[in-house]
């Protein structure tokens, strides 16, 4: 299968872009888009890259907004073919675009792409602004990067209508979700503590990975929440524990957690640091806890932005979508409190940062042709 979208999409998978590296990306944006009358602004902030592209001048505003750079690829013995392949395999009897980044998110940067630069050579008199802002920096702690753009925004007093996100928003099948919200995003480091010795002598110490284990059973126990009628409950998940001096005859003393909380609009900051050292105390679990909020909720209950994006998406697949605010976080976060209408639809999010992440060539191709009505329907 042969179509422009999946040459860009290609092109950007083939280039190791991991946080906060864009190593090239950004120019194959600047070189679709500059021949065609774009004002291409890089605004990158020491090793973060950022581009802004625009066409166009005024009201209404539409801006894509995506990321180019990629979670690691891990063990490479794990994949079935070159993490980094971007081509074209057979899977199950249908084409996908194979490599890191594939869904998550240069297949969804090239549609957005690609949209603009058919959207503005078809229809360069357009009215408004139409434009795309994208960072290298989003899989990371977003230092320098899309908050960094939303503050070139306000300065230069050009606020987004409205904000796409091509991030994977499917959740079984092309088309079925557009995600009009997300929780938000708080990360934490919880050192338990038992009591170090040998382990021939394991009634003089206490096991730190047992303590951890426990309080970790305490927590799928004790949810923060049961959800809200726009978002689903708060959840917590381990990402990395360690513990241990190296030596196989030392019981640990201390075991360090690394969690993240994605939660709803019923917690806060607080909340959730109270919930964590309510559950160790109730258990009589020792631990030092450290955490903050890297995100807030955010959700766009409704809108012209939502009601034409879910005719495209029904003209091209006769699939009416459905509005939900489950997953994870994005950098919508950043954008909507600008009061810009924010919402995400992308491909099926099922393969994001696993291992043999790939996307079906045809869905790329469907969500370029989705976003260029819906430039259409808002613009002309």
């Amino acid at each position: 299968m042969k179509h422009p979208v999946l040459e860009i999409a290609s092109k950007l998978i083939k280039i190791p872009s991991v946080t906060p590296c864009d190593k090239g990306c950004m120019q194959i944006a600047k070189d679709l888009l500059a021949p065609i009358g774009f004002s291409i602004e890089d605004h990158n902030h020491k090793e973060v890259s950022n581009l802004l592209a625009t066409h166009g001048s005024g009201s209404p505003f539409l801006l894509f907004l995506g990321h180019t750079d990629v979670v690691p690829e891990g063990d490479r013995r794990d994949w079935e073919h070159d993490p980094f392949l971007g081509e074209i395999i057979l899977h199950e009897n249908t084409e996908y675009l194979y490599g890191r980044g594939s869904s998550d998110m240069k297949g969804g940067d090239a549609a957005m792409l690609y949209a603009l630069k058919t959207f503005v050579q078809k229809h360069p008199m357009h009215q408004g602004t139409v434009g795309i802002a994208l960072t290298s920096n989003e899989e990371g702690d977003a230092v320098g990067a899309t908050p960094y753009l939303v503050e070139v925004l306000k300065n230069s007093q050009r606020i987004p209508d409205f904000c796409l996100i091509g991030e994977c928003s499917c959740d079984k099948v092309f088309g079925d979700s557009i995600k009009n919200g997300r929780r938000g995003d708080f990360n934490a480091t919880i050192e338990v503590l038992g009591q170090q010795g040998h382990v021939a002598l394991e009634q003089e110490a206490k096991n730190a990975i047992f303590e951890a284990s426990r309080f970790i059973s305490a927590m799928q126990e004790n949810p923060l929440d049961h959800g809200t009628k726009d978002f689903p409950k708060s959840s917590f998940q381990v990402s990395n524990i360690h513990a241990g001096t190296g030596a196989d005859n030392v019981i640990p003393g201390r075991c360090t957690l690394r969690c993240n909380v994605r939660f709803n609009d019923l917690q806060s900051e607080k909340s959730i640091l109270e919930h964590l050292k309510a559950v160790a105390c109730r258990h009589e679990i020792k631990v030092i806890i450290e955490g903050h909020e890297e995100g807030l909720p955010f959700i766009t209950k409704e809108g012209i932005l939502i009601e034409v994006l879910s005719q495209c998406i029904e003209e091209v697949l006769s699939i009416k979508p459905a509005l939900g605010a489950t997953g994870g976080t994005s950098d919508g976060r950043f954008i909507r409190p600008l009061g810009t209408q924010t919402i995400e639809f992308g491909p099926v999010s099922t393969r994001i940062h696993k291992v043999n992440e790939m996307v079906k060539a045809e869905d790329l191709i469907n969500l370029y042709r989705i976003y260029e009505k819906c430039l259409e329907k808002l613009f002309l």
